[in-house]
């Protein structure tokens, strides 16, 4: 008796579609870019990755407020041919301290996109009263509202020479998950006071951590 034949499986072609970019927008000279450039080249560092992975790319805005912002990330999507239908991630990073309420208000509206694609969803990254936030969140926990002078006097109380648009990556870096547990602290505790963290009301407060977990993700899929 022959023995019967042995069914050779196949492997199925993998039918996934790829992933997107990851396009960060950021409307500050230079703090934010750094900032984030520096944390997209930590992200693969060490980790043995064979797939191709998607970019990340940080962009300068040069254009001062929330709505302008937009407006300049849709223009550049059309331009580029970038789309969050095809998968990719589109973050602009505001700061309060630069905008009014209306503005904000007006920014997050036409952030929300809309189903024939002429505008694109775009992910807004806010800190109140500015970026630095996350800075300061890295050294203690601030829950009373700061003015953007008094910030940096704060700042100053632990990196001496602070000057803004200056790279301090590596002196953040270590303390990086205390950070994150301050702003999930804040988060809630304007969450039961009933405060939006996407408006003028919420100072303090930065969503900064939960895009830099969110850009990690996407990268690289854990």
């Amino acid at each position: 008796m022959k023995n019967p034949k042995k069914k050779v499986l196949k492997r199925k072609e993998n039918t996934r579609y790829p992933r997107g970019n990851v396009y960060i927008f950021c409307e500050g000279l230079k703090t934010e870019k750094t900032y984030f450039e520096r944390y997209k080249s930590k992200i693969c560092q060490g980790r043995c990755i064979r797939r191709k992975l998607p970019e990340v790319k940080v962009i300068p805005s040069k254009n001062c407020g929330a709505i302008a912002n937009i407006e300049f990330i849709n223009s550049y999507a059309r331009n580029e041919g970038v789309s969050d239908r095809d998968g990719d991630c589109l973050i602009c990073v505001i700061d309060c301290d630069a905008n009014k309420s209306e503005n904000i208000n007006q920014a997050i509206k036409l952030a929300k996109g809309n189903k024939n694609g002429s505008k694109i969803k775009v992910n807004i990254c806010l800190s109140n009263p500015s970026f630095e936030l996350w800075y300061l969140l890295h050294f203690e926990l601030c829950d009373k509202p700061l003015s953007q002078e008094g910030l940096e006097a704060k700042l100053k109380n632990y990196i001496s020479d602070y000057k803004k648009n200056v790279d301090y990556y590596d002196v953040l870096e270590k303390d990086m998950e205390i950070a994150m547990m301050h702003a999930e602290y804040l988060k809630k505790h304007h969450f039961e006071n009933g405060i939006k963290l996407l408006s003028i009301e919420s100072n303090p407060s930065t969503m900064v951590p939960y895009f830099l977990k969110h850009i990690q993700n996407f990268v690289i899929g854990q």
